[in-house]
């Protein structure tokens, strides 16, 4: 056993001896592909996180009459939060409503307050401000309910914008690497060919040939997979630290990469022996 092990030392290391350069070009490209698949995919990870939280952020403003007792109030208050996609309701007594305006305005507060009470709400997409809209408008006491037309045109454009940006870094990013990390691991036995197919004609089995390929090109492909995610991971860091801290945290990135390495670790050995062909 100790005999074959170190037969295949052997092996390895004559291999990576006799292309020392072609290996460290290899190994160097490797990284840099993992590095811009983790910058687009973890891209593709906070645009989407910006979708959810901007999707959760349409305005609604539902103005109750005068004659409503606050018994009725609560009441509408817990219809209106029973609602398919209402995420948050805020309630405002007219009086305060005033004080606040006055105390901006600089004005007397000892006026007649011409405001009414008022929720504030929060709906999750513009499907749900719309259907909430509807129903609060039968609500008994609500006397106008009024969308911020503004917010949601705004919020729609920059979803929309975040949308296509997601798109483009799939098409333009992601298949690219993919296709570069694979290319380069089936290049590793192409530019070997002749040596292997040498092997092969004086009659040595092919899978006893292609073994010390299978294990150098794993164990390229992982250390090449986590010494460049390694790298984002720190670049990552020091980008939030900048100022750009509404980017997803460095721990819930790093959970991401690691699920994703530990994920093509395991499925790149099966692939990578459909990669590689030996004519015999």
């Amino acid at each position: 056993m100790f005999k074959k092990l170190k037969q295949k030392n052997t092996e390895i290391n004559e291999l990576i001896q006799k292309n020392i350069t072609y290996y460290t070009l290899s190994f160097t490209t490797l990284i840099f592909a993992f590095l811009f698949l983790n910058i687009s995919i973890v891209s593709i990870y906070n645009l989407y996180e910006t979708n959810k939280s901007l999707n959760k952020n349409y305005n609604l403003s539902v103005y109750i009459n005068n004659n409503v007792s606050q018994n009725s109030i609560e009441k509408i208050e817990k219809n209106i939060l029973e609602i398919d996609g209402i995420e948050k309701v805020s309630y405002t007594d007219k009086q305060l409503a005033l004080q606040k305006l006055t105390e901006q305005l600089g004005i007397a507060s000892n006026i007649v307050n011409p405001l009414l009470n008022y929720f504030s709400i929060t709906a999750e997409g513009e499907a749900n401000l719309t259907n909430a809209k509807l129903i609060i408008n039968e609500i008994d006491g609500v006397k106008e309910v009024v969308v911020d037309e503004k917010n949601v045109i705004s919020l729609t454009d920059k979803i929309n914008q975040n949308k296509k940006l997601i798109f483009w870094l799939i098409l333009i990013t992601f298949i690219p690497i993919k296709i570069i990390i694979f290319n380069v691991m089936h290049s590793t036995v192409v530019s070997q060919s002749h040596d292997i197919e040498a092997k092969s004609y004086l009659g040595l089995e092919k899978k006893e040939i292609l073994k010390p390929y299978y294990f150098i090109n794993n164990i390229k492909f992982i250390s090449a997979g986590i010494i460049g995610s390694l790298i984002f991971l720190n670049l990552y860091e020091l980008i939030r630290k900048s100022g750009f801290v509404y980017l997803v945290s460095t721990i819930k990135v790093g959970e991401i990469i690691a699920i994703i390495i530990a994920i093509i670790s395991l499925i790149f050995p099966f692939v990578s022996r459909n990669l590689i062909k030996v004519k015999r």
